[in-house]
């Protein structure tokens, strides 16, 4: 739950006018760049349903230690995602990518040969969830730092086009890992991990088909300086602090609720296994990347900033819903529904944020802005599956969602955040 350089045409990235017309420099790298995202959102659709099967249903752990698993799988944002960014904007890109897709190959093959041996413990997935979340945390910031150079010479000018398919590409790409993950009860853990590393090592193959992408800032500066300036972007920028603190409160209100609710949901009130957290995984998702393609067949979005907050407040109005009890085909609807505005506000909040931030900082800011989505993660997971205890699940998403319209308020009342349009977000970055 769900963002280097620039060695051309830097002009290409200040800007989100319509105007530029030129053609695509080179289309086809912009397919190598997809290929490798699909690759990794794939292999994460495989692990998020098997993650979440084997906690809860396989060694049948309770709600508190259901978060603390999750919380494990997503931790490692808080403490290295901003590193990651200042990391990024300090490496090659391209070859760093390559690194942590080869790296990624490895746990689930290790967790394959655990299970396989009949060796499965809590305390091996925790060992598994913190080493996955700890790669993510530095391929993320690599990955959305790149989508701005290689976009460039596809697109020109038209980053939202870039950020939209690659957004479309992510969903696709984690609902095929579900889909395939949702057979877990018939081939075995093993058998789909073993798949889950394969991916990873052709995304690898994938990205390395892309040019280097050199950092733009080549001045020696401390990494904590680095993370400070990244910080400090964000901190002082009227456009990049709303949507940052937007996206923290879906971390922790929403992705928290969608890694533990749901899977207690499918297995403790609907009886369900493997497969049921792949079907409503898949409804989500699919909602996702509808949402994502109408975006892109819509085109130019101007009051962004309305359009997201919307698709937050809609969020709250679903997770409300899903916790008043219904038939398991309902709960599906509602989730498909979330899905839609769930793409609709990743997409917006990701367009404002690879506009606004400078091109020197670019991969800090993102990766902030990752922080704030899947940083929040970690934290929602823990704090949900500590007032299911104290309460009930369906109480716990009338909790969660009450929250978050809190929030919007306060957001709507206190920032620009409603009002940032496409007119707004140029300037920010010139």
């Amino acid at each position: 739950m769900w963002p280097g350089a620039l060695a051309h045409s830097k002009a290409c990235l200040l800007t989100d006018q319509t105007t530029d017309t030129r053609e695509p420099s080179d289309p086809p790298l912009f397919g190598w760049y997809l290929g490798g995202q699909a690759t990794w959102f794939s292999s994460i659709g495989l692990q998020m349903v098997l993650f979440a099967w084997l906690v809860t249903d396989v060694l049948d752990e309770r709600a508190f230690r259901v978060g603390l698993a999750q919380t494990a799988l997503m931790a490692p944002s808080l403490l290295f995602m901003i590193f990651g960014g200042a990391f990024a904007d300090r490496s090659d890109t391209r070859a760093v990518l390559i690194r942590l897709h080869c790296a990624a190959a490895i746990p689930p093959l290790a967790l394959a040969l655990i299970i396989f041996s009949g060796e499965l413990r809590y305390e091996w997935l925790i060992v598994y969830g913190l080493i996955m979340g700890t790669l993510s945390a530095f391929a993320i910031p690599a990955r959305d730092s790149l989508l701005s150079t290689v976009a460039a010479k596809a697109f020109g000018a038209d980053i939202q086009r870039a950020v939209t398919m690659a957004s479309g590409v992510q969903f696709m790409g984690q609902l095929g890992g579900i889909i395939v993950a949702g057979a877990a009860a018939v081939t075995g853990a093993p058998a789909l991990l073993a798949l889950q590393s394969v991916v990873m090592i052709s995304g690898a193959v994938m990205v390395r088909r892309l040019p280097p992408a050199p950092p733009l800032d080549r001045e020696p500066s401390h990494p904590l300086a680095d993370m400070r300036d990244g910080v400090s972007q964000v901190a002082s920028s009227p456009i990049l602090l709303p949507v940052v603190l937007g996206m923290f409160a879906v971390g922790v209100l929403y992705v928290g609720s969608f890694m533990v609710l749901l899977p207690l949901l499918v297995t403790n009130y609907y009886d369900g296994g493997a497969s049921g957290i792949s079907l409503v995984n898949i409804c989500f998702w699919g909602g996702t990347i509808i949402a994502t393609f109408a975006l892109l067949r819509f085109g130019h979005i101007h009051r962004r900033g309305l359009i997201m907050t919307c698709s937050l407040s809609s969020g709250a109005v679903i997770l409300f819903l899903i916790g008043v009890p219904a038939p398991f085909w309902v709960m599906c609807a509602l989730c498909f529904i979330w899905g839609l505005g769930a793409g609709t506000s990743m997409t917006m909040s990701r367009t404002i944020v690879q506009l606004a931030a400078p091109p020197t900082h670019r991969a800090r800011v993102l990766s902030i802005f990752q922080l704030g989505f899947a940083g929040g993660g970690p934290i929602g997971a823990f704090a949900t599956g500590f007032v299911v205890e104290l309460t009930s699940i369906h109480q716990a998403a009338w909790i969660s969602a009450g929250t978050m319209v809190l929030v919007l308020l306060v957001l709507a009342a206190t920032t620009r955040l409603v009002s940032i349009t496409s007119d707004d977000v140029a300037p920010a970055t010139a």
